[in-house]
């Protein structure tokens, strides 16, 4: 891997910076670029953001259609709520930023750099296939609604707010039949605007929480291999042999102290939007639900709706995956103890251990606005909760 003072040039975290770049949120870019883009993708997005609305007030009188309707609008509050964390907590991500790329140039041992290197690659291997997926799901609508135009059927639209190959319901208040294909263009610019949102900042969160598990991660692998950590050492060679474990354990509590302040600043930045982001989430899986059982429901709407609702499980679950990747490694930290050669310690080292044991008998975790923590069993907990709004959906459908 590239260990220049800019790691983000890597191929590990490439990825990640042009996609935060496409958008003008990457932390380094210059100001005026970032400026520049950033009013470009805005212009862009709240414009057609506004022809949605507009598309709803028009067809306000038929329910069905409304809620046909709202399923864009809440993809595009999802894209606002990530957009507007990013740019209010702009400083602690890069700080968080800094402090990944102070770790790659600070390495102490071979063992610290290659658990860089196998979480870093493990980001970059989540980042790209969190990016198909969702681009692959995104482009499944405007796919679908452009195929009768594609192959010249004579198929029209029962609504003017979505002629053919329109993907959602807009109002222009324009003759979209005479300019059909600007408008066509600017739908699916929005749409593309839409799905980097999406992937830009969640693979950014991606590599911050893997990078988080990493550190943790080098703190098991110094406690559990004592004897090797400090052989391998520089700075350690020319110490008496208890003294070697001290600082050792000094080091340790120091990286421990690191790890969990960095899993307090991942957690403190994106908690509130996380809220935000599931209670959407929730939402727009029990309206897809609702659709995905009308009695007019065809081949077509059940691909799309299924699709819908899959991209949504597999969001919901890798937010999910994420906290408790978070919760696991800061935790076996304290077991980690038992399984070094803590014992040929003195007493003056041993009693370092303690702090470490005391400091990691509470797990770092990653919360819905402090008030559910994210994990594997809260999944369950949040889908169960969809399919309860769904019902509540129904009965009043």
């Amino acid at each position: 891997m590239d260990t220049s003072s800019d790691i983000f040039q890597s191929r590990q975290y490439k990825l990640n910076r042009i996609l935060l770049s496409m958008l003008g949120q990457w932390p380094f870019q210059k100001e005026r670029y970032k400026r520049g883009i950033f009013v470009t993708v805005a212009f862009i997005g709240i414009t057609q953001f506004i022809t949605q609305v507009l598309a709803l007030v028009t067809l306000r009188h038929n329910v069905d259609v409304i809620f046909e309707a709202i399923a864009p609008l809440l993809v595009n509050s999802l894209c606002v709520v990530k957009i507007t964390n990013f740019i209010y907590n702009t400083k602690e991500i890069k700080i968080l930023l800094m402090h990944v790329q102070k770790d790659w140039q600070s390495w102490v041992i071979d063992r610290e750099f290659e658990i860089l290197h196998q979480f870093a690659e493990k980001g970059r291997t989540i980042t790209i296939r969190y990016a198909t997926g969702i681009y692959a799901f995104g482009c499944l609508f405007p796919f679908l609604a452009i195929i009768p135009k594609i192959v010249g059927k004579n198929v029209t639209s029962a609504y003017s707010t979505r002629p053919v190959g329109f993907p959602y319901h807009v109002e222009y208040f324009v003759d979209l039949n005479k300019y059909y294909y600007p408008v066509l263009i600017h739908n699916y610019l929005a749409t593309s605007i839409r799905l980097t949102i999406i992937v830009a900042t969640d693979t950014c969160t991606i590599i911050l929480i893997i990078h988080c598990c990493a550190l943790f991660a080098i703190i098991r692998y110094r406690l559990e291999h004592i004897r090797i950590s400090i052989e391998q050492d520089k700075r350690l060679a020319f110490l008496e042999e208890d003294e070697k474990m001290y600082k050792n354990f000094v080091y340790c509590i120091k990286k421990h102290e690191d790890a969990i302040q960095f899993a307090n600043c991942v957690e403190n930045i994106f908690k509130n939007a996380l809220s935000a982001e599931v209670c959407i989430t929730v939402f727009m899986m029990s309206l897809s639900a609702l659709q995905a059982t009308t009695e007019t429901l065809t081949p077509q709407l059940a691909i799309r709706h299924g699709a819908y609702i899959l991209a949504q499980l597999l969001l919901l679950f890798l937010k999910c995956w994420l906290g408790q990747q978070i919760i696991d490694h800061s935790d076996r930290v304290y077991s980690s103890i038992y399984r070094g050669e803590w014992y040929e310690a003195s007493t003056k080292s041993q009693k370092l251990l303690s702090m470490i044991m005391l400091r990691s008998s509470s797990p770092s975790t990653l919360t819905i606005g402090k008030i559910m923590v994210l994990s594997l069993p809260s999944y369950s907990a949040i889908v169960r909760a969809s399919a309860s709004y769904f019902t509540v959906l129904r009965s009043v459908r």
